[in-house]
């Protein structure tokens, strides 16, 4: 039983006379008996509260995504002959944010509710949704009797694919430049014959087939397209340096959703597509395959993936993948510049293997060290901080520099335009016949 404010009040208001009674003769019977007759009401209150019929269950969202707000539904039935007053707090994962915590409601007699309240989960894995915690108020309003109405169920957090499933609603199989990607230019845009079609402004002219022309009477050009079942494999750095945050998410977070972006399109365009989650040795590995179910197998590998505080080991990394990738393969590594020491191991594996496939480095800029360096220090502390920034990011625009040499591509941008620089290097490689 949980006393309410309303007893509270009732309460200290008597002990006004409780007090008075100690000066006033035969004052003291009636104030105890006033006092029994209010914890027999409150008694009966709460007696009224326990025994209330109620029904309640949770309604998740069909799929969670970790950054992503999500409606979490709580249903009521009461089935009392009278409204029942109602507070009630749902026991979610603790890694994920609420808003509000605590929901208030009153259910008419005989009636139906529902009420919603906003998570937001900040890492990806399994978690578990506990029990509901019930408070209902007796019908004098004098307590509140709490129950716990079980409800445990486990829920999955996957990475957050709006940007796939963007792509998946759309009518055209490629329609890229509608969904905010860039424009690549006309000519050469691909090695593999598609289709003819009338000439349009802003054609090249090395694109006119001078024969079809000839036949139709009119200009026509080629339609070409990029070759098909290429190989790319999409490597995700899990290691220490993944773990710091950027924009609410882990650096690990963003490269998770680029990933899946980029697998989506790579997919799409029927490439086949492989995975490796790698930290101080190979912690995941899918051989590249094409088809919708390969993408499923990439999304189960990723959204699990959790940053390791480790280093990261990219020599032993790339002799593995020297001995796997046997045919020449685009590959797409999102990892992160900001450890020296550690990035200095990328450069020469990354100079070897570009003799053979085609690498691509991505990552997140440090937004905040940027953003450090924007206002002029106001003490020393600040200052001291302002040059250890400015220190760090000097250092990684020279380990930017090593990296991106002898044919090795280097991206490094905002948190939010990861997904979209990603798959914009990979339909200009595409489109250039690079691989």
């Amino acid at each position: 039983m949980i006393p309410s404010a309303r007893l509270w009040v009732v309460l200290c208001l008597l002990a006004i006379p409780t007090i008075a009674a100690g000066f006033i003769t035969g004052l003291g019977p009636l104030i105890a008996l006033i006092d029994l007759s209010l914890l027999a009401v409150a008694g009966a209150d709460f007696f009224f509260a326990r025994r209330a019929p109620l029904k309640v269950w949770r309604e998740l969202p069909a799929r969670l995504q970790v950054g992503v707000n999500g409606q979490v539904a709580l249903h009521f039935v009461n089935q009392n002959a009278r409204p029942l007053r109602l507070e009630v707090r749902d026991d979610a994962p603790q890694d994920f944010e609420r808003t509000p915590s605590t929901l208030s409601l009153t259910i008419a007699r005989s009636s139906r509710a529902k009420v919603h309240y906003t998570t937001t989960p900040s890492k990806r894995g399994k978690f578990e949704f506990g029990a509901i915690h019930v408070r209902v108020r007796g019908p004098f309003g004098f307590t509140w009797h709490e129950r716990s109405v079980a409800a445990t169920v486990v829920v999955s957090v996957f990475p957050d694919m709006r940007g796939a499933s963007r792509l998946l609603l759309s009518d055209a199989a490629l329609d890229f430049v509608n969904l905010g990607l860039r424009q690549l230019r006309r000519d050469g845009r691909g090695s593999e014959f598609a289709r003819l079609r009338d000439y349009a402004q802003g054609d090249s002219v090395r694109d006119v087939d001078w024969k079809a022309t000839a036949r139709r009477g009119r200009p026509v050009t080629r339609v070409m397209e990029s070759e098909r079942s290429q190989t790319v494999l999409i490597g995700v750095d899990a290691g220490r340096s993944m773990a710091a945050r950027v924009d609410g998410l882990t650096k690990l977070d963003h490269a998770v959703n680029a990933a899946l972006f980029l697998a989506f399109v790579a997919v799409r365009n029927g490439d086949r597509v492989g995975l490796v989650v790698f930290a101080d040795g190979i912690k995941t590995y899918l051989a590249p395959a094409a088809g919708r179910l390969q993408y499923r197998k990439i999304v189960d590998a990723l959204y699990t993936a959790k940053p390791h505080l480790t280093y990261v080991d990219y020599l032993a990394l790339f002799k593995e993948l020297n001995t796997r990738l046997l045919k020449r393969s685009l590959l797409c590594v999102f990892t992160d510049f900001i450890d020296e020491d550690q990035a200095q191991t990328m450069v020469e594996p990354m100079r070897r293997l570009a003799k053979r496939h085609v690498p691509l480095c991505l990552s997140v800029k440090d937004a905040a060290l940027a953003q450090l360096l924007e206002t002029p220090p106001p003490d020393a502390e600040v200052a001291y901080q302002h040059a250890v920034a400015s220190e760090l990011l000097l250092e990684r625009e020279a380990m930017k520099r090593k990296v991106g040499r002898d044919g090795v591509t280097v991206v490094d941008v905002d948190a939010n335009q990861l997904s979209l620089a990603a798959v914009n290097q990979y339909l200009e490689i595409k489109a250039r016949g690079t691989l």
